[in-house]
């Protein structure tokens, strides 16, 4: 069958609204497609702190380093990645932040972060929450609202005022712990400590990364990153708009007039696909601890299309943007958005994708300025054992890249195994996770993942150039 596409022949208005941040960047002219290339942005980036470099004129701040005391007493848990800042009033926000634990961190234990409301004993990650002050730059409190659970990787804000945190992994008691992994949980941004932990099982069991909400549906689209034999791009329906655990149908992307398409390699940018959604029969597999991609399979059997390495994801002006990161015919990455056209349709655009490592070297995180310009923290070769690192970046409106920060800090190799940093020998740099602005754009919250660290960058966010 013939597949329903249309061409675009160069990268003009990627869709990210130009007059703020990205319109630092604009009237450089119109990248071609296929030919993006880096461009300095805000200027050259200098060491503004132990962890990050940044353009002249921007600096950071600190806090919920791993290991600190919280005000419920816990030492912070490492491995800061996905978070949220929800706005709490004068002058202060509110971080719900995941931390990624599992068992290949060396020094984790087989066991909860706290001593109350453990979805799983012998599981040692979950979600903190932390009350920051603007003004001062000071962290107001701190504690834990998750407990016992496994891999918290991504996840999303809900227009409802919560935190959808997503276990990146599908163990199981095969592996040792009390229950099964691989779910979505829901925080409510003002939970003064450990929540009740609910599954939400019909949200499927994979291994999630991202689950952005379009405010005018309810629906929640989610990525995965299970890499073999491919991931899926996922919507959940729910039964009851707001209210996720009511239940509703999981479903996966499928291309329209074309069977199984595969998008890790031999794509073109700017070219659009006509797209449907297939439904998933078991969202909750009972085989998904010893096969990670039973969810995928089923997708993929009725025609859902592949991708590979989906990881960060973000809701914005009628689309959600989402990057595949170990794809692209350079497996550099590729930067996608689906913008749905009816309740069952929908179309895929290829907005970028990298043609090599110095250019963009395999997005993970993705976050949305309050003006629509895209940023894009990579997770590359920082972590290689002969040393790397990785970049904070901006995609601009014209379709070019933009440096806007880099990790500079070593990771810590007592965070690492000895088999993956021989020592001795140079060390890489940590990836950096959850960023997220506050809503009128002047507060970038980020973390250093490992060993763990929120930094809160300030700066001239419209002086950049093209």
């Amino acid at each position: 069958m013939t597949m329903n596409r249309r061409d675009v022949l160069a990268v003009t208005g990627l869709g990210l609204v130009g007059g703020g941040l990205g319109g630092a960047f604009l009237g450089g002219g119109v990248a071609a497609a296929g030919a993006p290339q880096l461009k300095d942005g805000y200027g050259p980036l200098v060491k503004a702190g132990k962890e990050l470099a940044l353009p002249a004129g921007f600096s950071y701040r600190t806090f919920g380093s791993a290991g600190t005391r919280m005000s419920d007493g816990i030492a912070t848990p490492g491995c800061h990645d996905g978070q949220a800042v929800f706005d709490a009033g004068r002058g202060r926000v509110r971080i719900v932040r995941n931390h990624e634990i599992d068992l290949d961190i060396p020094g984790a234990k087989q066991r909860a972060i706290g001593p109350r409301n453990a979805y799983d004993r012998a599981a040692p990650a979950g979600c903190t929450s932390s009350l920051y002050d603007l003004g001062s730059g000071r962290l107001l409190e701190s504690f834990l609202v998750l407990n016992g659970t496994l891999s918290n990787c991504s996840g999303a804000a809900t227009p409802w005022g919560s935190w959808l945190s997503c276990e990146e992994t599908t163990d199981g008691v095969k592996a040792g712990f009390d229950k099964p992994h691989g779910y979505v949980f829901e925080i409510p941004s003002d939970a003064r400590g450990p929540v009740n932990p609910v599954p939400l099982k019909a949200m499927g069991r994979f291994e999630h990364e991202t689950a952005p909400i379009d405010p005018r549906t309810g629906i929640v689209y989610m990525t995965e990153d299970n890499g073999d034999p491919g991931d899926g791009f996922y919507r959940f329906v729910p039964r009851r708009p707001g209210q996720l655990a009511a239940g509703g149908k999981l479903q996966m992307l499928a291309v329209t007039g074309d069977r199984n398409y595969d998008t890790a390699t031999g794509q073109r940018v700017g070219e659009v696909l006509d797209t449907h959604w297939v439904d998933i029969d078991e969202p909750d597999p009972s085989d998904a601890e010893e096969n990670p991609g039973s969810v995928y399979s089923q997708g993929r059997a009725k025609g859902g299309c592949r991708f590979l390495g989906l990881e960060g994801s973000a809701w914005s002006n009628g689309s959600v943007t989402f990057v595949a990161s170990e794809a692209g015919d350079g497996e550099n990455g590729q930067v996608w958005r689906y913008t749905p056209a009816s309740h069952e349709t929908g179309t895929l655009q290829l907005l970028f994708e990298s043609p090599n490592p110095r250019t963009l070297n395999q997005p993970d995180t993705v976050a949305m300025a309050p003006d629509g310009t895209l940023l894009l923290a990579e997770d590359g070769d920082g972590e290689d054992e002969d040393g790397g690192d990785n970049w904070l970046r901006v995609l601009t409106p014209s379709g070019f890249i933009a440096n806007l920060a880099q990790v500079i800090e070593p990771l810590d190799l007592h965070y690492w195994s000895p088999e993956d940093f021989p020592q001795p020998g140079p060390k890489g740099a940590s990836e950096l996770a959850g960023a997220a602005f506050t809503a009128d754009g002047k507060y970038l919250f980020i973390n250093v993942q490992y060993p763990g660290v929120t930094c809160v960058i300030t700066g001239p966010w419209h002086g950049g150039r093209h």
